[in-house]
């Protein structure tokens, strides 16, 4: 199998397991099937469409696979293809309903659960996600690919619940109790539900956090560092090369405890043991961003989407490299790709709206920008409220300019007033 195509299937290892049961069960559809009057057109599609596939020329195997299932509306592999092809294009509410018949067709597998939890979390259902991830693990009893699934979608949304916590002083001190209570994970214990906080936290809303959705917050963010934690122990005695025990000690240390220069040394060990793998070196590439190597970060984002062009963090990677050296005409396609693949991203969102905003394109950087603030996307100091009262001020909208320089105020002003009267101390923090 050529080395790129390690990344085409999807980010994580289910992948080689995938590429070879399709690649045996479509050569005995080839053999076996032929024999049947109508299936040697089903058999010649999907053998076209999982050659499409494994280029990752998904735009084009689409319609490809779609003609195979019409004529085969069961079959697991059509679907489960399908579905897999529809995420990676940014489609991932019409990827939900290949992915669960690929499930109801075959409820013992695991893959298509590990897919159903992608596309959940991608879509901004987080409570399904990670049932989907957790079904993943236990019917692949535990294997290695899944565990590491459902430790790097645990992490990342510990990390994303405490961006959106950022946005206001009573979050701000959840972060701080965070920030703690994560170097003491092993101490750690959570009885309740995380799909029951995720679901509570839905309705309660993180937008103008309250002490009440804080505190939902906090314990869910503490379930999913204590879940990562038991990952780690599992993968510790069942990892075959050491790569994934490395991938997830890594992956602590940068979302967890913020701390790139150590999650560097952590990702290039796994390289070393597993070289070629694109999902270690977009790994690494956040990690070289956050710790300031603007170069060595551009360099390894690169050579991750060489060996897979779908990458998602490598190409986040890029388009946070260029925003930051103020270059937004080289972020602006990287950020319209990522805005594609994941439409319920709201930090993608904002970037893309500022990066249009710069680039004299004020309509569409109201489209992106608006939106996002509405849904409370965090602006501690007034910052983006600013950008859109000019963006307003640019299309002629002067009484939205003035609401949003108005509110773009009051918040750089709360902002301030916080900082004077910070004493570096929060409530949580005697605990």
């Amino acid at each position: 199998m050529p080395m790129w195509l390690r990344g085409v299937i999807c980010k994580y290892k289910f992948r080689f397991v995938l590429y070879a049961v399709l690649l045996m069960t479509i050569a005995d559809y080839s053999l076996v099937s032929l024999r049947a009057q109508g299936v040697d057109q089903f058999t010649a599609l999907l053998k076209q469409g999982f050659a499409l596939h494994q280029q990752a020329r998904f735009t084009e195997a689409i319609p490809v696979l779609e003609r195979a299932r019409q004529l085969e509306p069961n079959d697991y592999f059509a679907n489960l293809l399908l579905g897999i092809d529809l995420l990676r294009t940014g489609r991932p509410m019409e990827s939900l309903p290949r992915l669960e018949l690929a499930v109801r067709v075959r409820p013992a597998e695991d893959i298509p659960e590990g897919y159903l939890g992608e596309a959940n979390a991608t879509l901004g259902r987080y409570a399904q996600a990670a049932i989907h991830y957790r079904n993943a693990v236990v019917r692949s009893h535990n294997g290695e690919s899944a565990l590491e699934a459902w430790a790097d979608y645990a992490l990342e949304r510990f990390h994303q619940i405490g961006e959106e916590l950022r946005a206001s002083s009573t979050g701000i001190a959840t972060v701080r109790r965070l920030q703690a209570a994560a170097k003491l994970r092993g101490s750690m214990s959570c009885v309740a539900s995380i799909p029951t906080l995720e679901r509570r936290l839905a309705d309660e809303g993180l937008a103008h956090p309250t002490p009440q959705s804080a505190d939902t917050a906090y314990r869910l963010s503490v379930c999913y560092a204590v879940e990562a934690g038991k990952v780690e122990t599992q993968l510790d005695k069942i990892a075959k090369d050491g790569a994934a025990i490395h991938l997830l000690r890594g992956d602590v240390l940068l979302r967890l405890n913020g701390d790139a220069m150590a999650a560097q040394g952590e990702y290039k060990q796994a390289i070393a043991l597993r070289p070629g793998d694109p999902s270690l070196m977009e790994r690494l590439a956040s990690a070289q961003l956050i710790a300031g190597d603007m170069d060595a970060a551009k360099q390894s984002a690169q050579a991750a989407l060489a060996l897979d062009p779908h990458r998602r963090e490598a190409m986040r990677t890029l388009a946070a490299q260029a925003m930051i050296n103020r270059d937004y005409e080289q972020a602006l396609p990287w950020l319209e790709k990522l805005a594609d693949q994941s439409p319920a991203d709201r930090m993608v969102q904002v970037q893309l709206g500022r990066a249009l905003a710069q680039t004299g394109h004020p309509a569409e950087a109201l489209m992106h920008l608006a939106p996002a603030l509405a849904a409370g996307y965090p602006d501690e100091k007034g910052a983006l409220h600013a950008l859109l009262a000019r963006v307003y001020r640019e299309l002629g909208r002067d009484a939205d300019a003035a609401n949003a320089a108005a509110t773009a105020r009051r918040l750089s002003d709360a902002f301030q007033n916080g900082n004077k009267n910070a004493t570096g101390e929060s409530e949580y923090e005697n605990e």
